[in-house]
């Protein structure tokens, strides 16, 4: 059995998303549904509220993960809501039920969500002309261990190619290992 492919759009709250950041984030959601993945985000406003926006001008469908123990406050491009109840540790359910992430301007909320996904092993785009913290981890490895890049990208065209090629390496690579890590279907 396969399934649809989850990508999870990672940054600004609505505290300090810029203009610019919304506009890169909602063609996220677009590129995304465009492709018939899922858009995944935390189900709040800024950033997440862009790409479910976004995504949602193309027929697509949004998964919002809300740190809330309530299903209260999250965007109205929300599909399906999450209410897990555990604050912001939710983060981890964020990309534990992604193929990839695409951070998108961000702060140290942003920054947490890429190490965790860093630390698992989960492909990451990070939009620098974003700004935030997209723009400084756009590039670069975390550490010396070196296990995945957060590869940099200009448009939100470019951030979908490259999240999908890096899934598909993880595809292959998990398969050669004799086992299939996630079971995607694009």
């Amino acid at each position: 059995m396969s399934r649809r492919l989850q990508i999870a759009v990672l940054g600004s709250s609505k505290e300090i998303c810029t203009k610019k950041a919304y506009d890169i984030a909602e063609g996220v959601g677009e590129e995304i549904a465009k492709i018939g993945a899922i858009c995944l985000t935390g189900g709040g406003h800024g950033v997440m509220e862009a790409a479910m926006k976004g995504a949602k001008k193309y027929g697509g469908l949004t998964l919002g993960i809300l740190p809330w123990g309530r299903m209260e406050h999250y965007n109205r491009y929300c599909d399906v809501v999450v209410a897990t109840g555990i604050g912001f540790s939710r983060d981890a359910i964020n990309l534990n039920s992604c193929d990839g992430a695409i951070l998108v301007g961000g702060g140290a909320g942003t920054l947490n969500e890429a190490t965790y996904a860093y630390i698992e092993d989960i492909p990451i785009v990070a939009l620098s002309p974003s700004g935030g913290m997209a723009k400084k981890v756009a590039g670069t490895y975390f550490d010396e261990r070196r296990t995945e890049k957060a590869w940099d990208a200009k448009t939100p065209r470019e951030a979908i190619r490259r999240i999908l090629t890096e899934i598909e390496k993880k595809k292959i690579t998990s398969k050669r290992a004799g086992f299939q890590k996630r079971q995607i279907q694009y």
